[in-house]
């Protein structure tokens, strides 16, 4: 796999992450709680190992930052739209995991 379909995958990766973090601290219902934690994990430990593929530069980190930052919005619209939550909030998880994972 060449390094922009790594990429696109690793955008994938962090997205779901981020949704599902959201979707934990935002949902009423509590049964569904332990499901997003393991996924989260799963996305965690994939996108970790995923990166570990390429040497990363900034230029690399900016385009995942802002791609992921498009498709949460795009998920969290249309699978999750009764869950309200700040854009603030997604950009400084989406940070905080290119800052963990790459």
């Amino acid at each position: 796999m060449g390094k922009n379909r790594t990429r696109e995958s690793l955008i994938r990766e962090v997205a779901n992450i981020i949704v599902h973090e959201i979707v934990i601290e935002h949902t009423n219902k509590p049964e569904s709680m332990h499901f997003l934690e393991s996924e989260t994990i799963e996305y965690r430990h994939k996108a970790k190992k995923t990166s570990e593929t390429y040497n990363w530069n900034a230029d690399d980190k900016e385009q995942v930052e802002k791609k992921a930052l498009k498709l949460i919005k795009e998920k969290l619209a249309t699978k999750y739209s009764d869950i309200i939550y700040l854009e603030q909030e997604a950009v400084s998880k989406l940070s905080d995991i290119i800052k963990d994972i790459m």
